[in-house]
């Protein structure tokens, strides 16, 4: 666990800039899915002493859920969501999966990706919407939303030239969080400033990550980064209806061995970048 707290100088400077500004940020644990794994509890209290108020978790219910809520009490930090796969969705899982996530006190049950056959044809997409808003009506009685997250295959066209977020956002309710992950989305070729906009109050929770043209080596404030912040920070805040600002930040290149440092100085980046807001 050592690269957890390597440079504790700088990482307890995050700290000091959380009073900079009150919009909400979590981060995606992915970056830290290896330390997590070995060390739950000192990974958690890592992201806080990194500047983050929120985690989100991923993948299967791996943990026993008292161990998480322990976990996340003895960090301090709230649960900004879980990426929920497919199948814990499904009606004969859909109970479980809800108790668990009562237990952990989240309230976002979302979806991270769906095969690219499911999103080849506005049929399948159709499909795919009808069961999404089945699982939104399940939740919805026990204080629950679901979402959608993207990657970049909702943004090639379908067999009827629909773009398969549109289609899943407009045969969805709107209790339906589609998640726009900016550089996923960019990265795709969609147009993430404008689907905000298209879907106001929609991006509840929102994945942060900065996408530039023809390298994956780049950071929120580099000059090669393709995403007006400023611009996006307005749409968040007046049209999308933003609760939750995820970032996830993984760059090995940048980062060697030390994905940690990465969420560190991210969050360093948005509560900088977000003061004035």
């Amino acid at each position: 666990m050592q690269s957890l707290y390597a440079n504790n100088v700088s990482l307890h400077d995050n700290q000091s800039a959380v009073s900079a500004t009150t919009l909400p940020l979590a981060t995606q644990v992915f970056p830290v899915a290896n330390e997590l794994e070995k060390d739950m509890r000192n990974t958690l209290r890592a992201i806080k002493v990194a500047g983050y108020d929120a985690v989100e978790f991923f993948g299967g219910l791996r943990f026993p859920a008292r161990d998480v809520k322990l976990a996340l009490d003895d960090a301090g930090l709230q649960i900004a969501g879980w990426h929920t796969p497919w199948e814990y969705l499904a009606p004969e899982f859909i109970h479980s999966t809800i108790s668990y996530n009562q237990v952990i006190g989240n309230q976002f049950l979302t979806v991270p990706w769906r095969p690219d056959e499911i999103l080849a044809t506005r049929e399948s997409c159709l499909h795919f919407a009808c069961e999404l808003t089945w699982v939104a009506d399940t939740l919805a009685m026990y204080g629950m939303q679901t979402g959608y997250h993207n990657h970049g295959a909702e943004f090639k066209p379908t067999d009827t030239g629909e773009l398969p977020w549109d289609i899943i956002a407009q045969n969805t309710p709107s209790t339906v969080i589609m998640q726009n992950d900016i550089g996923n989305g960019m990265q795709g070729g969609g147009d993430m400033m404008g689907l905000l906009k298209k879907y106001p109050g929609r991006g509840i929770t929102v994945h942060l990550k900065p996408f530039s043209e023809g390298t994956n080596d780049t950071f929120y404030s580099d000059e090669n980064c393709a995403i007006n912040w400023g611009e996006y920070f307005n749409v968040c805040r007046t049209q999308a209806g933003v609760r939750w600002y995820i970032i996830e930040y993984l760059n090995n290149e940048r980062f060697p061995n030390d994905a940690m440092r990465g969420l560190a100085e991210s969050a360093k980046w948005f509560r900088s970048f977000t003061a004035d807001l």
